[in-house]
């Protein structure tokens, strides 16, 4: 394996961020609809992922990225039901990893920081291209819920990135909680655990490394168990299959992520 090319400093794994996007957050409009379910609305949404996103984007991003997909047939369970798909965090494509190749010809829609709606004058355009915005005051999270439980029932595909923070072409798992497991735990829905790894390419070797998506089996919460389990049980078996894909599959090391030392730790 090559030395990588570059080395990260972190202090905190779980809220660091290395996306560089410098996106000053704006807060939502107290009157943000997190579902539009006028006709125009609709049609717009679906006029913008299917005819324009999904086929520009497909073919672009897959030779850039060199993504490859191993276990999409592991999907086939829960292709008429909703689903969540987690993932770990490693490129801004990210965000359209799995719509583009993984969860198709399901519509999947994205749960993401609210960085993703701050950028003036395409607040509608993220959101009719699948974004749903975490909650930041009560009135909002209500609103969050009952768009997450109205995709489900449409049988959509929720993505969900649980260590929040891009990491570029990290090929480690970050630590994450059990707090967003908390949905499929409720609503009884199938999770499906998502790893993407990193491996060197056959041509232009000195390139960025390309993309390996790896997709787990579908996890079904047990609800004979209280929800508290629910949830860790949910989260240990995600993390779990990320640890396995992140160890056991080829993942080139581009860019090093080092813990920066605090002044008084012993130097060795």
């Amino acid at each position: 394996m090559k030395k990588p090319k570059k080395i990260c400093y972190y202090t905190d794994a779980l809220n660091d961020d290395f996306a560089g996007t410098k996106i000053t957050k704006r807060p939502l409009p107290e009157n943000y609809k997190f579902v539009n379910k006028d006709p125009f609305s609709r049609f717009f949404s679906f006029f913008i992922y299917w005819i324009i996103a999904v086929p520009i984007l497909f073919l672009p991003v897959k030779l850039i990225f060199g993504i490859k997909v191993k276990g999409r047939k592991n999907l086939k369970s829960v292709r008429r039901k909703g689903v969540f798909f987690y993932a770990n965090h490693t490129q801004i494509v990210d965000a359209m990893l799995i719509q583009l190749y993984v969860a198709g010809p399901k519509r999947t829609y994205i749960v993401a920081d609210q960085d993703a709606t701050s950028i003036k004058g395409i607040r509608y355009l993220v959101k009719s291209l699948g974004c749903i915005p975490v909650p930041e005051t009560k009135g909002e999270h209500e609103k969050f819920i009952d768009a997450i439980s109205y995709r489900i029932k449409q049988k959509r595909g929720i993505s969900i990135f649980p260590e929040a923070h891009i990491w570029p072409y990290s090929t480690h798992i970050r630590p994450f909680g059990d707090a967003s497991f908390v949905y499929p735990s409720e609503l009884g829905a199938p999770v499906v655990p998502v790893c993407v790894t990193y491996r060197q390419r056959k041509f232009f070797k000195n390139r960025k490394p390309a993309m390996t998506v790896h997709v787990g089996k579908p996890i079904l919460p047990d609800m004979k168990i209280s929800l508290m389990e629910r949830k860790k049980e949910l989260r240990q078996r995600v993390y779990d299959f990320m640890l396995d894909m992140s160890s056991e599959n080829e993942n080139e090391e581009y860019i090093a992520y080092v813990k920066a030392k605090k002044e008084g730790d012993d130097p060795l």
